[in-house]
């Protein structure tokens, strides 16, 4: 595995070979559920996480009332990085995911 990209595919799928599966302290995909008018929820290795679950980067936004657009705001369908602590306790949702 001298290729960098599939160490970073197998360090996404905590080695499982299912992208986004469950591996604490680590790096998981995120699914963006619902989100706009201050509320945000998530599906994220297995769990249904909502804005009181997450730190969110300031670089993004679920809290706008009109969609005009912005690249910036989480919308449902979007797909976003998260890193979750080694105790599996805390999530940081850190950027969207854009899969070419």
């Amino acid at each position: 595995m001298s290729d960098i990209y599939a160490r970073l595919a197998a360090m996404l799928d905590g080695g499982t070979g299912r992208q986004g599966a469950f591996a604490p302290g680590g790096w998981l995909f995120g699914d963006v559920l619902e989100a706009g008018q201050g509320e945000l929820r998530l599906a994220c290795g297995g769990l249904s996480l909502t804005q009181g679950d997450v730190k969110v980067d300031r670089g993004l936004s679920y809290t706008w009332t009109e969609d005009e657009g912005q690249e910036h705001y989480l919308r449902a369908g979007d797909r976003v990085l998260v890193l979750v602590t080694a105790d599996g306790q805390e999530y940081y949702v850190l950027k969207k995911a854009v899969f070419v």
